[in-house]
């Protein structure tokens, strides 16, 4: 029993601490890559021209990133932009020191849930 409880509380920790892979470092990691663009829900719905402009900044942000988060051997799961800026991606564990330094990159973090984004 002790040794189930230790797995149990080493496992619970690891879920508590981002940067500690549950998954062997070879096994890809789901993450959100949340990017400083700011998002659609930051302007007002009637702001139409404000908006398109931010959609494209957005968008041209996004493939930026992800370009640079490919080389890195990211896979893409998700965009999102009104919510927040932010791309869900698969990327090895030893890629995510290196890829929280792309421009543009202001968090990362793992995904618990793929309806949240964080917060």
């Amino acid at each position: 029993m002790w040794r189930r409880l230790n797995i149990t509380m080493i496992w619970a920790a690891a879920m508590l601490v981002p940067g500690l892979p549950l998954a062997a470092d070879s096994d890809p990691v789901e993450v959100w890559v949340v990017l400083s663009e700011p998002a659609l829900k930051t302007l007002p719905r009637d702001a139409n021209k404000e908006r398109n402009a931010l959609r494209l900044r957005i968008q041209r942000q996004q493939d930026d990133v992800m370009a640079q988060l490919a080389a890195l051997g990211a896979v893409e799961e998700a965009r999102v932009q009104h919510a927040r800026n932010a791309l869900a991606v698969r990327i090895p564990p030893a890629a995510i020191g290196r890829a929280s330094k792309v421009a543009g990159v202001i968090s990362i973090r793992r995904v618990t849930h793929r309806n949240q984004i964080g917060d």
